[in-house]
């Protein structure tokens, strides 16, 4: 059975708006990790404030016209800095290798809109996802934000031209 094409592109538009809300809304309602401290309820309530242009940005991952994955950035309070967050892929479509590309095309956007560096948080007990941000370079660092729950682990790296494609 092969694999059918996945078309990664920034978001453009109310409908792709549209696309991207569903899937937080999805995955806040299946996947979501300790709800009860997450920001994604914010972000739920006017989503082009957190992930619009010019300090913001979303990729959306579609099989033909269905949207299958999203991931964002958006500007936290160091200039140079963006947090990547927001990647989910429905789960028939985890395990393919596209959630390495998603990170890649969102890093490839948040270098684009100007930023040094990427970071990001993730639960201490998220294997998959640690081992796929490490092996794109990601390293520990200080916490670049204020969080109540001391079991985030918090990564980042520089965001340099030659590595888009790592």
């Amino acid at each position: 059975m092969s694999t059918p094409a996945i078309d990664l592109r920034a978001l453009a538009g109310a409908a792709d708006w549209a696309a991207f809300e569903a899937l937080l809304r999805r995955y806040a309602a299946t996947d979501l990790d300790q709800p009860a401290t997450s920001s994604i309820w914010n972000d739920l309530a006017d989503l082009p404030a957190r992930y619009g242009a010019p300090t913001g940005g979303v990729v959306l991952a579609w099989s033909g016209a269905e949207a299958v994955g999203c991931g964002a950035f958006a500007a936290t309070r160091e200039t140079s800095l963006c947090e990547v967050k927001r990647f989910y892929l429905l789960p028939a479509w985890r395990g393919r290798g596209l959630g390495r590309a998603l990170v890649n095309a969102v890093l490839q956007q948040a270098r684009a809109a100007g930023y040094a560096r990427a970071g990001l948080s993730t639960w201490n007990h998220n294997e998959s996802g640690l081992a796929l941000y490490r092996a794109l370079g990601f390293a520990t660092v200080p916490p670049f934000k204020t969080h109540p729950n001391p079991d985030l682990v918090y990564l980042g790296r520089a965001l340099d031209a030659e590595d888009a494609t790592a």
